[in-house]
């Protein structure tokens, strides 16, 4: 097999049941310069062995085995044997379509020199049980970090809050610039590592192009998320908060628009705080005691950044209960007695 021109990396553990279709979406693609690195992440069940036996049927496909990690390093592993000239990352439970690499590479040929740093973003449909859900896609747009065209508020939303920016597929990424600027992704982090590293990523390009190419079917509520310390919140869900907050309020101060969109950064924070991580903190668990809890929530609200902005976006909140603790008595223990009295029902107050 020549070099290829794109390496694609697909993190695999317990999908026996839907990598199959995934392996023959990818193995379909209308273009036909890439490898494919499946990278199984210490798989209990027929996975590995589905693995190899594609592997023993298209040349294209190379096969990792390694002990469990979690998908960072299963990404990460792929990103040291890759061999093409651009990375592209498919989650093993979704689903693409077969123009899915041809518009990305066709879009970086096209939109962007030989020289040039360009991240290249195309666009996701989610589906579930019930078929594809409601997605709306923007017109093509592009951001040039160099000139300021296409810095706009806008564009800011449909990457930020239409949630373009955070994971890792539907995007074509210069290898080049991942080794150079040892972007990796983060290990032991169990949300928010992939939109820290297409931040690292998004900070080391000179242009964004986003293409109205919809090639990609990504399968939602497969893995429920659960806090990662005994069933509640923990330093991964800590961690993973700030990254976002920071990256966000990063980018649109790199953008020149920070005044213009803080508001709406602020009211993403307030959600984020005060209906998910503080939920988290208090679900219940025999395993974290209340010296405990308050030890991490010291923690969450730590950052400057993070807490800050959801202080600032609390007053934006629907009218209830949850909105009035934030404004007058937002401390541990009247987060503690509130979720002692709701037993982390909805807030309905």
């Amino acid at each position: 097999m020549t070099k290829p021109v794109i390496s694609v990396i697909v993190p695999v553990y317990h999908v026996e049941q839907y990598l199959p279709q995934c392996v023959d979406g990818i193995l379909s693609q209308t273009y036909p310069h890439f490898e494919l690195i499946l990278v199984d992440d210490g798989s209990k069940d027929g996975s590995g062995v589905l693995c190899d036996r594609f592997a023993g049927q298209d040349p294209r496909i190379r096969v990792i085995h390694q002990e469990n990690g979690g998908v960072s390093r299963a990404r990460n592993r792929g990103l040291d044997e890759a061999k093409g000239e651009y990375i592209v990352f498919i989650d093993a439970d979704d689903l693409v379509r077969p123009n899915y690499l041809h518009d990305l590479i066709l879009a970086r040929q096209t939109l962007a020199g030989e020289t040039d740093r360009t991240l290249i973003i195309s666009d996701y449909q989610p589906f579930g049980d019930n078929g594809p859900e409601k997605r709306d896609f923007p017109a093509p747009f592009s951001m040039d970090f160099r000139t300021g065209e296409g810095l706009t508020a806008e564009h800011f939303r449909e990457l930020i809050f239409q949630f373009r920016l955070f994971p890792p597929y539907c995007k074509l990424y210069r290898r080049d610039v991942i080794n150079q600027k040892q972007i990796r992704f983060r290990e032991g982090m169990r949300s928010a590592e992939d939109f820290e590293f297409n931040t690292r990523y998004l900070a080391a390009v000179d242009r964004l192009v986003y293409i109205d190419s919809v090639q990609y079917d990504y399968r939602v509520g497969y893995k429920p998320y659960v806090p990662s310390h005994h069933g509640v919140l923990g330093e991964s869900e800590i961690k993973s908060a700030h990254i976002m907050a920071n990256g966000i309020t990063d980018l649109a101060e790199r953008m020149g628009i920070l005044d213009e969109v803080r508001p709406e950064i602020d009211l993403w924070a307030a959600n984020k705080h005060y209906f998910n991580r503080l939920r988290m903190l208090f679900m219940k668990s025999d395993g974290v005691k209340d010296r405990e809890r308050k030890k991490l929530y010291k923690e969450l609200v730590s950052d400057s950044v993070y807490y800050s902005s959801a202080r600032r976006g609390a007053p934006q909140l629907p009218k209830s209960f949850t909105r009035l603790l934030a404004e007058k008595f937002d401390c541990f223990p009247a987060w503690r007695l509130f979720y002692r009295i709701h037993h982390n029902e909805a807030d309905k107050h």
